[in-house]
C-alpha cells in the first residue's frame, strides 16, 4: 500500500482475512481468536493473539497447515510465544523451531516495492482432519506512523467461528472512543484502566456475495481510535505534504522547462500532471516513517521513481511554482469502500490531489489516464483533505454518464465461399479510455488472436493505427481481422454478427456488475455509455429469412437497446447500454431491476440471423 495505516489494521485482519479464501473452499472453525492490546497513552501497544483453528476434513488439513504473520521490522516486535499441532487425541505437536522462518513479502512481478515489511512462516505438523492447530504471538510497537492509535475492522461471515475477541485495554485517563455496529460489545473498568472488548460469533458460515461494495460499509465492524477528529488525522498528514512538496530551484527549473511558453493555467496543469505520469515510475516505499511520509520533490526528481505519496508530493510542488495551489486528499483505494468511519482513523492507503481553483481531482499514478481522469472507484469515494490547519472530509464527484464512453464498430465482409474478414474501430473517452490506454499496452499478432478467441471467434487479426496519446482524452484503435471457420449462410446457416477485433467489452454487465439473482449487499454500479455496431456485408442476394425485432429494456439506472436493419445487402445492428445511477454504490433493489435487464441483454447478444435467397 502506498500509506501504510496504523499496523493494527494488519493485526486485527490478518486471521481471518489472511485465510478468507480458504474458508470458501474447505471446512474448519476458529475454536479460539482473541486479540487483546495493551495501550500506552501515546498510542503504541503490546498485543498479544491467540488463535485455535479446527480442520474438519482432509482438504482443510493440507490448506490450513501453515500461517503467516506481517509485521514491521523497524517499527514493531514480533515474538512467537506458543505454536502447536493439537491432535484428535488431545496430544500436543510443538513446531520445530526451524519451521518458524521469515520469509520475503509477496508482490506481483509488476510491482516495485521497498519496504520493511516482513512475513514471519509458521509451518504446523502432522494436521490431519479432527486437528487444530494453536499459536500465540506478542507484537509489540516501537514507532508510530500516525499520532495515535486507531483501527477499523470487519468480521467475515465465510468464516465459522465459535467466539472472537478484540480486547483494547488503556489506562481510564485516555482519551478513547469508538463505534460498532452488528457487534457485541463491553466495557470493564478496574484499577484505573478500562477493557473495550469487541466480540462476534458465527457458527454457520455464509458464503461471501462477490462484487459487493467493501464489507467495510455494511457488514459487521467496528472502530476504535485515540485521534480526536479527522481533521486532526489531515492535519498531520498535510504538514507532511508540506514539507515533501516544498519548491526547490530543481521543481522551479523543471516547471519552467514543461510549460515553456503555455500561459493558461488549467494547460499548464496538464502539461506538469502529464509529465509526472509519464515520467516518474510507480515503486511503492514502505520502510519505517516512509510509509506516511513523503519523499521530497526534489528527490524524486533525482530517482525518477516514487509511490503515491512521492508523486503526489512532486506534482503539488511543480503546480505551486507555477502559482497553483493544490491539496492533498487520502483517500482508500483499491476496495470499494464510499463511507468513512464516524470515529477518526487513520485508515488510508492513497493520496491524490485536489485542484481547488480547477475543481479537479488528479491521480498522477494511474499511467493510462488524461488529464482529470480518474480510476474506477475513485469517483465518489470519501477523502480527507490534508491541509494544516484546513482540513476536512470531503467527497470525490460521481461519475457522470457523459464523461464515460465507449463504442467498438464493426465493419465484416463475408465472402461468396463464406469468409469472413473485417475491420474494427475502437473509440473511449473517460475512464473506458484509460483502461482502452493500457489494453493497447499490448497490439501484438499473438494477442490479435487471443482477443479474436475471447471474443468467440477464433482467427488473425493486426491492430492497424493505435492512437493512445495519454494528453488525448480519446482514445481509437483500428485493426483487422480473418475468421477462421467459414460460414454457408446460403444453405441456411445462422449468423452470429462478428465483434470484430476488439478490447473493449460488450454493452451491459461491465458497468453495473453481474445480477443472476438479486444482491443482498450495496455493489458497484458505473455510469457510462457503451455503443456496438456491427455492419455485415453480405454476398449478393442473400437477405433475411426475417430480421430480429428492436428491443428497449429499462431500469430506474440503466436502459439497453438493439436495433437491426437490412439495406442494399448490409446487415447492421445497433446495441446501445447506458447507466445513470446518482452515485458509485447501488442498493439491492437496483439489483432486482438488473436481473432481468441483464438477462433479456444477455439473450439478445446470443441472436442469430438466418438468410435466403
Amino acid at each position: 500500500m502506498p500509506i501504510r495505516t496504523t499496523v493494527a489494521v494488519l493485526l486485527a485482519a490478518f486471521a481471518f482475512a489472511a485465510t478468507s479464501a480458504q474458508a470458501q473452499t474447505t471446512g474448519y472453525t476458529w475454536t479460539i481468536a482473541r486479540q487483546t492490546y495493551v495501550l500506552a497513552p501515546d498510542g503504541r501497544y503490546a498485543a498479544t493473539i491467540e488463535a485455535e483453528r479446527k480442520a474438519h476434513d482432509a482438504e482443510a488439513a493440507r490448506n490450513g497447515g501453515r500461517i503467516d504473520l506481517s509485521y514491521s521490522a523497524s517499527q514493531e516486535k514480533l515474538e512467537i510465544v506458543e505454536a502447536v499441532t493439537i491432535k484428535a487425541d488431545g496430544r500436543r505437536l510443538p513446531v520445530a523451531a526451524d519451521k518458524i522462518f521469515d520469509i520475503a513479502p509477496q508482490v506481483s512481478r509488476e510491482v516495485a516495492l521497498y519496504t520493511d515489511l516482513r512475513t514471519r512462516s509458521i509451518v504446523f505438523p502432522d494436521l490431519q482432519a479432527g486437528d487444530s492447530i494453536r499459536y500465540v504471538y506478542r507484537l509489540d510497537t516501537v514507532e508510530l506512523v500516525w499520532p495515535g492509535f486507531s483501527t477499523a475492522q470487519y468480521w467475515l461471515p465465510a468464516l465459522r467461528v465459535v467466539l472472537a475477541e478484540h480486547i483494547f485495554d488503556h489506562p481510564a485517563s485516555m482519551r478513547v472512543v469508538d463505534e460498532r455496529h452488528d457487534t457485541a460489545y463491553r466495557i470493564e473498568e478496574a484499577g484505573g484502566r478500562v477493557r473495550r472488548i469487541f466480540s462476534w460469533s458465527n457458527p454457520t458460515r455464509v458464503d461471501n456475495e462477490a462484487g459487493t461494495t467493501s464489507p467495510a460499509d455494511w457488514g459487521p465492524r467496528y472502530a476504535i481510535t485515540t485521534l480526536g477528529s479527522y481533521a486532526e488525522v489531515g492535519d498531520h498528514y498535510g504538514r507532511l505534504h508540506a514539507a515533501s512538496s516544498a519548491v526547490s530551484p530543481e521543481v522551479t527549473a523543471l516547471a519552467a522547462k514543461i510549460v515553456g511558453e503555455t500561459t493558461d493555467r488549467k494547460s499548464q496543469a496538464r502539461l506538469l500532471y502529464d509529465w509526472v505520469a509519464r515520467n516518474i515510475r510507480y515503486v511503492a516505499v514502505a520502510v519505517g516513517q516512509g510509509k506516511l511520509t513523503p519523499t521530497s520533490a526534489a528527490e524524486t526528481i533525482e530517482s525518477r521513481y516514487g509511490d503515491c505519496k512521492a508523486q503526489a508530493a512532486l506534482l503539488a510542488a511543480l503546480l505551486a511554482a507555477r502559482g497553483i495551489a493544490s491539496e492533498p486528499a487520502l483517500m482508500n483505494a483499491y476496495a470499494s469502500r464510499y463511507t468513512l468511519p464516524d470515529v477518526p482513523v487513520g485508515g488510508f492507503n492513497h493520496v491524490i490531489l485536489y485542484l481547488p481553483d480547477l475543481d479537479l481531482y488528479l491521480d498522477a499514478t494511474w499511467q493510462w489516464a488524461s488529464f482529470g481522469v480518474l480510476p474506477w472507484g475513485h469517483y465518489d469515494a470519501p477523502v480527507l483533505h490534508a491541509v494544516d490547519g484546513k482540513s476536512r472530509v470531503a467527497r470525490i464527484p460521481a461519475e457522470k454518464t457523459a464523461g464515460n464512453f465507449s463504442e467498438v464498430h464493426v465493419e465484416a465482409t463475408v465472402s461468396t465461399d463464406g469468409k469472413v474478414t473485417g475491420l474494427t474501430r475502437e473509440t473511449a473517452r473517460g475512464t473506458m479510455a484509460g483502461d482502452l490506454r493500457n489494453f493497447a499496452s499490448d497490439t501484438s499478432v499473438t494477442k490479435a488472436a487471443s482477443q479474436l478467441r475471447l471474443f468467440g471467434a477464433p482467427g488473425t487479426g493486426k491492430w492497424l493505427t493505435v492512437k493512445k496519446n495519454p494528453a488525448d482524452p480519446t482514445v481509437e484503435l483500428f485493426g483487422e481481422f480473418e475468421l477462421s471457420d467459414p460460414i454457408e449462410l446460403a444453405a441456411g446457416e445462422a449468423l452470429l454478427p462478428p465483434l470484430g477485433l476488439r478490447f473493449l467489452v460488450r454493452p451491459g454487465v461491465f458497468l453495473v456488475g453481474t445480477h443472476d439473482a438479486p444482491r443482498k449487499h450495496t455493489f458497484p454500479c458505473h455510469a457510462g455509455r457503451q455503443v456496438e455496431v456491427i455492419e455485415v456485408s453480405l454476398p449478393a442476394g442473400l437477405r433475411p429469412a426475417r430480421l430480429p425485432a428492436d428491443r428497449t429494456w429499462t431500469t430506474s439506472i440503466a436502459a439497453y437497446q438493439s436495433r437491426y436493419t437490412f439495406n442494399d445487402g448490409t446487415l447492421r445492428v445497433r446495441r446501445e447500454f447506458v447507466t445513470t445511477p446518482e452515485g458509485q454504490a447501488c442498493k439491492p433493489e437496483h439489483s432486482q431491476e438488473l436481473v432481468g435487464l441483464l438477462s433479456n441483454i444477455r439473450r439478445d447478444h446470443r441472436t442469430v440471423v438466418v438468410f435466403d435467397k
